[in-house]
């Protein structure tokens, strides 16, 4: 788990130095007259941001609590459904004691 989240992390990084050393040489040709073509800039999507433990996450979470809350107070089907990041195996207790 360890060693996948680091390359993953390394990866973003390495990226992020490629963009900018090709965006450095861009910059250095064209100060001489020269032209280069920078590699089209896509938009990158850094998929460190929806890790556990990110602001993403936390909001997601606050998210699902109060749409779980709204659906136990309107649907007597999700009244024992309990989801939450910090509850481990959660939903196979729910399948369990279902």
């Amino acid at each position: 788990m360890n060693q996948q989240r680091s390359r993953r992390f390394r990866a973003a990084q390495l990226a992020q130095i490629e963009q900018e050393a090709n965006e450095r040489v861009a910059q250095e040709l064209a100060a001489i007259g020269q032209e280069h073509q920078l590699k089209k800039k896509e938009e990158h999507f850094d998929s460190n941001c929806i890790t556990p433990g990110t602001p993403f996450m936390a909001h997601l979470a606050t998210c699902l609590r109060y749409h779980i809350a709204s659906k136990q107070n309107t649907d007597p089907l999700w009244k024992n459904v309990s989801c939450h990041h910090i509850i481990k195996a959660a939903g196979c207790l729910y399948i369990r004691n279902s």
